[in-house]
């Protein structure tokens, strides 16, 4: 069982965000190791309101959009405004291209943006939203995205994620597949795990089923199964860097 803890080493402004960059492969902060398979980073950001990033384009990276404080709006190149929240998740193929904008019109936002390197370079670009009105389940893994005809949200990888909200006093057990891994991530709260006290920012990994997982806080907890061995492309505009 591998631990990140959070450091501020990680932390960057840019104007009106803040970034902490995660490399889920490292388990030194400070180090430049691979990427934990075709996952390749996770930027966790703190976005204040009014914040705005014009129009840009995304090539051959999964970009998973993950907002569980606040939201955001997404404008497309055909003026279409759609709000990401924790009661709608978007998942940007970026293949060939896809140019969007991103703002914070009306209040903050607390998010993870995700990105994964597909299995090939160049397919159709695409964008994707999963609408859930009660927002995050409680007590219950919700799949968020995988591979095709299993998710609600597709991507074009051998990876699935999946969320949880975890009231304090309780207890779960992460999604597990044979022969995959297992990247958990504290977006919020505290939990405890096989002794150790994870808080918000800290995450596990392993390739072994983790133990269970207690709350001691009430969390929100991400969890990604990764196939370490999937084929990847590097072609990515972030994610192959």
């Amino acid at each position: 069982m591998n631990i990140m803890r959070s450091s501020p080493t990680q932390l960057f402004e840019y104007g009106p965000f803040t970034i902490r960059r995660m490399r889920p492969g490292d388990i030194d902060p400070t180090a430049q190791q691979s990427a934990f398979g075709p996952l390749a980073i996770i930027d966790h950001m703190q976005i204040e309101s009014g914040a705005h990033i014009a129009m840009h384009q995304h090539v051959n990276d999964e970009i998973l959009h993950y907002v569980w404080r606040g939201s955001m709006m997404h404008e497309n190149e055909q003026g279409e405004r759609t709000p990401v929240s924790a009661k709608n998740v978007m998942l940007i193929n970026a293949g060939r291209g896809v140019r969007h904008e991103e703002s914070t019109p009306v209040i903050n936002a607390e998010t993870l943006q995700i990105f994964i390197r597909p299995d090939e370079a160049d397919k159709e670009g695409l964008v994707q939203f999963m609408a859930r009105p009660e927002g995050i389940s409680t007590g219950v893994w919700t799949l968020l995205a995988g591979p095709e005809q299993e998710a609600p949200l597709v991507l074009r990888q051998n990876i699935r994620v999946y969320d949880i909200q975890l009231a304090a006093q309780t207890t779960t057990e992460a999604p597990f597949q044979a022969g995959m891994a297992q990247w958990l991530y504290v977006a919020e709260g505290e939990v405890e795990i096989g002794g150790e006290r994870l808080q918000k920012g800290d995450a596990v990994s392993d390739t072994q089923p983790l133990p269970a997982i207690s709350a001691s806080r009430d969390a929100i907890l991400i969890c990604f199964m990764v196939d370490l061995t999937a084929q990847a492309t590097l072609a990515g505009q972030i994610s192959g860097q």
